[in-house]
């Protein structure tokens, strides 16, 4: 049995105590791994940077295939199994040794066909498998912890797991003669960070050590459908990548992923935002305060808002940090892409909702469909529109599926938990700022006078909330304390 801190679950203090550490965790801790990218950048030649973001693309979406994204049915059976938690989180780990597993056979099997659609050279697929299971081991782990508000272990976990990697693999790169520089980027980041993985399942097994068939049949049940949707998100991101290479060649994919390289900065922080919300939404949807989560969740709404806005405002600067010169033509890339990734964190709020409802078939169904479609719309758009097709055609498909979200959230008699207004009040003002980037991007005055305002307007709202802010954390410390 897991043992559950004495606090105040759905508490928005607690929140926003644990979403501080998650940011602190996730995000600040891995832009450890960004500063580091000048470095490869420079020492890799462009090809070589173009097939490394192949491999960490594929990696990023097989990851999601082979572990069946069953960590997303922890945070819903903690509720159910909250005397019996930890054995089931064994009983998952294990199942997810048994996917991954399968995975590998089923690939080794399928000859040299499967060489041509990964574009992976055939010595690094041991390893990308071996990572696979570590990987989701790890995101298994951190999903347990966040359920459970230990956010410190999370912070200690992500820290050694983005310090010590990117230490390796940037001294092993710099050491190793050119035709062997792309293997020790790969192998001196992943296995470092596979061992992370395997210290998490075995403190995993052996909390729990427990394999049943009644704890993999309830995860299995509410994470493949989810594992759609969540392919989907993958698919709108690693595709890019993938489709630019093997149409464009690697080095018009190594500016895509240079592109991504600067929306991962996004994505890290949404993430770690995401990893506070679902335990404060399932919370206050467990205590049926669905009016808090209208009301309360507007907060974390616009706080997407204004740091996609931020990333759209800075991005030529952050890209030529990055990549250099070299990489200057991908900026017009970001804006799209970044209003897209806006999209999908919102349209996360309501999968978080069906997820809690259990109501996750028709957002599976949904999800799959414009997987499949936007595949192959930028496989049939790239020869005319070039890379300029695939933040459009992600554009679409994250609208597309943040309406059919909103309806099916409404159709589980969740409408209350929603402010529709204030979403697309929010989401046109990072519209706007992507309509207007290319004017911006050409007037450095008017773009960095709008980034000083911006910053002058966090700085007031910061002096004008710490109090209430700071209030609300005293009394989270206090309530565990009096525990």
């Amino acid at each position: 049995m897991a043992k559950d801190n004495q606090v105040e679950r759905g508490s928005t203090g607690l929140a926003v105590k644990a979403g501080a550490w998650y940011v602190a965790s996730t995000f600040l801790l891995k832009s450890i791994a960004f500063i580091t990218i000048p470095i490869f950048s420079r020492l890799l030649s462009k090809s070589d940077y173009g097939e490394f973001g192949n491999y960490a693309n594929w990696q990023a979406m097989l990851v999601i295939l082979t572990g069946a994204e069953l960590y997303n049915s922890l945070s819903r059976a903690y509720y159910d199994y909250k005397e019996d938690y930890d054995r089931f989180v064994s009983s998952v780990t294990m199942l997810t040794f048994f996917f991954t597993a399968a995975f590998y056979v089923l690939f080794l099997l399928s000859g040299s066909w499967i060489y041509r659609v990964v574009k992976i050279p055939p010595q690094f697929v041991h390893i990308l498998f071996f990572t696979l299971f570590c990987s989701a081991c790890k995101t298994l782990f951190m999903a347990r912890e966040r359920t459970l508000y230990r956010y410190k272990s999370v912070a200690a976990i992500s820290a050694i797991d983005t310090v010590i990697p990117t230490a390796i693999a940037v001294v092993l790169v710099m050491l190793a003669p050119e035709s062997s520089r792309l293997g020790a980027r790969i192998y001196g980041f992943y296995l470092p960070s596979a061992m992370v993985g395997l210290f998490c399942a075995g403190l995993m097994l052996l909390r729990g050590r427990t394999f049943k068939a009644e704890h993999c049949k309830y995860a299995l049940m509410l994470s493949i459908p989810l594992l759609l949707h969540y392919l989907t998100i993958s698919l709108l991101t690693s595709t890019n990548t993938i489709i630019t290479k093997n149409i464009g060649g690697a080095e018009l994919s190594a500016e895509v992923s240079m592109a991504t390289s600067v929306l991962h900065i996004l994505t890290m922080l949404f993430t770690s935002l995401s990893g506070a919300l679902t335990t404060w939404l399932m919370d206050n949807l467990e205590q049926k305060q669905e009016d808090k989560v209208r009301r309360e969740s507007l907060v974390y709404l616009l706080g997407l808002a204004v740091v996609s806005i931020g990333v759209i405002l800075i991005a030529p600067e952050v890209l030529a940090i990055l990549g250099g010169s070299q990489y200057a033509s991908a900026v017009v890339l970001i804006p799209g892409m970044v209003f897209a990734a806006f999209l999908q964190t919102v349209t996360t709020i309501f999968t978080i909702i069906l997820t809690y409802d259990k109501n996750v078939v028709k957002t599976a169904v949904f999800s799959g469909i414009m997987a499949v479609a936007s595949v192959a719309a930028k496989v049939f758009l790239f020869p005319y529109y070039g890379v300029m097709c695939l933040p459009a055609v992600n554009i679409v498909v994250c609208a597309a599926l943040f309406f059919i979200n909103y309806l099916l959230v409404c159709r589980a008699g969740y409408r209350r938990a929603i402010d529709l207004r204030k979403y697309a009040l929010a989401t046109g003002f990072v519209l706007l700022f992507m309509v207007f980037s290319a004017f911006l991007y050409s007037h450095n005055i008017i773009r960095w006078t709008l980034i000083l305002i911006g910053i002058a307007g966090l700085l007031v709202v910061t002096c004008l909330f710490r109090d209430k802010l700071r209030t609300a954390l005293k009394k989270n410390k206090k309530q565990k304390a009096d525990a």
